[in-house]
């Protein structure tokens, strides 16, 4: 059976802050670019320091009436904790090798504006939520930082969540994120193979592009 996550919970696992770790803030007038430099170089930083650094770049570029040039200013920010590759080739999975290199570029960049839009979307409603991390697994080029989401009301049911990192040349990416252990790719993997099966590859590009169009949110 499949399970499907609630959108809002990605994007908020997504954006959570690590408790844990010591957020980098910029001091206020500061460029949101000092705190990745402040966070380290990439060959040294951490996976939950990454994930630290992320929640503080949200905090810094993230309110209400941002500008379209500022919306576009973050989410070209997100390709620097986001494999967006790794994660388009993921969630195809087999059908990716029936891909041209052509049909390839052009789902990758529909597959990363889908997600980067329906991340942002929902970034604005996250104020009722606590977070922080319990744990991170390193293994070679590989981790898994686990977290725990939790709604303030009192006596609300917690939320675990696990982002699935690599380590590239540019530093650690995520690639993946587990919601009370059900994959992110995998649940897109499903939606884009039964899409395909029914409507082929075109069928599949129409309904990401049009998850990506209009103004953004």
């Amino acid at each position: 059976m499949k399970r499907f996550i609630p959108l809002f919970l990605i994007s908020l696992a997504l954006s959570l802050p690590a408790q844990a770790q010591t957020p980098c803030v910029p001091e206020k007038g500061a460029a949101p670019e000092k705190c990745r430099i402040a966070a380290g170089d990439a060959a040294t930083i951490t996976p939950s320091q990454k994930i630290t650094t992320f929640q503080a770049q949200v905090k810094s570029d993230i309110r209400k009436g941002l500008t379209d040039a500022q919306k576009q200013a973050f989410l070209n920010r997100m390709h620097d904790y986001f494999d967006f590759s790794t994660m388009a080739e993921a969630a195809l999975f087999g059908e990716w090798e029936k891909l041209t290199i052509e049909q390839r570029a052009q789902f990758s960049l529909a597959f990363t504006a889908m997600l980067q839009r329906n991340y942002l979307r929902k970034l604005y409603s996250h104020a009722e939520y606590l977070a922080s991390i319990t744990g991170e697994k390193l293994k070679e080029d590989k981790a898994q930082v686990a977290t725990r989401l939790v709604k303030s009301a009192k006596g609300s049911t917690s939320v675990d969540v696990t982002y699935r990192m690599q380590k590239t040349k540019q530093g650690w990416r995520i690639y993946d994120v587990l919601t009370d252990e059900v994959s992110l790719i995998r649940n897109y993997r499903s939606t884009f193979a039964d899409l395909i099966k029914s409507k082929g590859f075109s069928g599949l590009m129409d309904h990401l592009k049009k998850q990506a169009a209009g103004p953004l949110p």
